[in-house]
């Protein structure tokens, strides 16, 4: 038996549906916390009250049989031909069968037809004529009250929307255009599990959006590639073709074939000068004319809510619940203030940020204008009566991503990586997250659900401490990461003074 999740990993590659079914990776904690029950809420709005509702494993001949016996079908589970599929909303109107595609998101894109028409095939070949497709969706505009009101949590629409956002083909005519030989595809695929594991095949469909979750087993030798590798260059789409004919390091690119950005600019300069390239004169711009002491080295965590769990949310609007703050002054003092809470504890969080922020100085942090800017933007417009204060924040922030972004400075053991984590290392070998036990963003937002959700089988208090040694150790290497620029520059300016002492003499 197969799932639509099945058909969605071979059609996008054939290896991960046979590694999915051979070597299954272990369940994985999702980015978005649901804890309302979607249907259910989707229920209210459709106005259903008598209906048949299927659970998992549900035999495919109790949804068959309610067909004659209810006007209303929830998580029916339907099978043709070992293809087994879960019909969101079965509704027998006056015209006949309508169906309700559940979408969990904002606006649905037409890559979405292809689950849909499998949906319809199954249905088609069980003799059920669909009549009418819709999809009902998560309000985008939709703000939260005191209490959740399905009404207004959803849209429904017969329509997809396009990347602006306006309606555009309709979900009936989507699926047509999607429908294939689907008994075909399922042959494959049964055909592909008698065989030997497939051959890795490296194609964009691996990082697109998110990347596979079997990458590293499929290119294993990346993760060996010499620093100056050809294919360590970012935003190249001929890398690979370079690497096959021969060109394998940076210093050899074709460049004709490179896009031209800054980036790949300052990765071939630092495979040409020994590892490292330094733009001297724009860092030292950089430094000079965006920041002031105390350096305020600032970093967020927050949970993503599916559904507004508190008043004056949106559906895919995110809480912050911990910081840390490492102050550093001109003389080199240190000042470290952090805060974690629980629940809707915005309101908390932002009168402690108030208040341990000086009203001073550059506030600093990794990927700002991609997250902490964004935070605060949004609990300005949360808290009116801090708005003002909140902006004078926004207004301070400097995005310490932006020297690597902009190609100022780059070494070539980075391999095209710019994460804080890839950074740290070149700066202060003896500091590594691999000590904490909490490793990256994620790990922390899934212990902190613990906290929040009052997980008894938790240690409470030594899921704090985890947290704040993580998000601490977060601002704390922005710091070594910035004082490790000012020494480049340093390193730069000694090293240039001797040459031109030595041209002068």
């Amino acid at each position: 038996m197969v799932h639509i999740s099945d058909c969605k990993k071979f059609k996008r590659c054939p290896k991960y549906f046979w590694l999915s079914k051979k070597e299954p990776t272990p369940p994985f904690s999702p980015f978005v916390r649901m804890d309302e029950d979607l249907t259910g809420l989707a229920c209210q709005k459709l106005k259903i009250n008598e209906h048949f509702r299927g659970i998992r494993g549900d035999d495919p001949s109790l949804a068959m049989a309610a067909l004659n016996q209810q006007e209303w079908l929830v998580s029916a589970r339907f099978e043709y031909n070992q293809l087994r599929v879960k019909i969101p909303f079965l509704h027998h109107g006056s015209a006949g069968w309508e169906v309700y595609f559940l979408y969990g998101g904002h606006l649905p894109k037409e890559d979405e037809a292809f689950s849909y028409m499998l949906n319809n095939w199954v249905l088609e070949k069980l003799g059920i004529s669909i009549v009418q497709f819709y999809i009902i969706h998560l309000n985008p505009d939709y703000i939260r009250g005191k209490e959740l009101d399905p009404q207004a949590l959803f849209l429904i629409s017969d329509r997809f929307y396009n990347d602006s956002g306006n309606p555009a083909r309709k979900v009936a005519d989507a699926i047509e255009k999607q429908k294939t030989e689907v008994q075909l595809l399922l042959d494959q695929m049964d055909q592909l599990l008698d065989q030997g594991e497939p051959d890795s095949v490296k194609t964009n469909r691996c990082t697109r959006r998110n990347k596979c979750v079997y990458y590293e087993r499929c290119f294993a030798a990346e993760k060996e590639l010499e620093a100056d590798s050809i294919l360590t260059l970012v935003s190249s789409q001929y890398k690979n073709q370079m690497a096959a004919e021969g060109r394998l390091k940076l210093q050899d690119a074709d460049y004709d074939r490179l896009e031209g950005t800054r980036q790949q600019f300052a990765q071939i300069k630092a495979a040409q000068n020994g590892g490292c390239y330094l733009d001297y004169f724009g860092l030292k711009t950089w430094f000079d004319g965006t920041l002031e002491y105390p350096y305020c080295f600032l970093d967020f965590e927050w949970e993503t809510y599916a559904v507004p769990p508190y008043e004056g949310m949106r559906s895919y609007q995110v809480l912050p619940f911990q910081y840390s703050l490492h102050i550093l002054e001109a003389d080199g003092t240190l000042i470290h203030r952090e805060f974690i809470g629980v629940h809707d504890c915005r309101r908390d969080f932002v009168e402690k940020l108030l208040n341990d922020l000086p009203s001073r100085g550059s506030v600093i942090a990794y990927n700002a204008e991609g997250a902490e800017k964004i935070r605060l933007q949004e609990l300005a417009a949360r808290f009116p009566d801090r708005a003002k204060p909140l902006m004078k924040i926004h207004a301070r922030m400097v995005d310490l991503a932006f020297p690597f972004q902009a190609g100022l400075f780059y070494d070539t053991r980075m391999r095209g990586y710019y994460s804080l984590k890839t950074l740290l290392p070149l700066f202060d070998e003896n500091l590594t997250y691999q000590k904490l036990d909490i490793h990256q963003g994620m790990d922390a937002v899934v212990q902190w659900r613990n906290l929040d959700q009052n997980n008894t089988e938790t240690d409470h208090q030594a899921i704090r401490d985890h947290l704040l040694q993580y998000c601490g150790l977060d601002t704390y290497s922005m710091l070594i990461v910035m004082e490790g620029l000012k020494k480049k520059l340093i390193e730069w300016e000694a090293k240039h003074q001797l040459k031109e002492a030595a041209s002068a003499a």
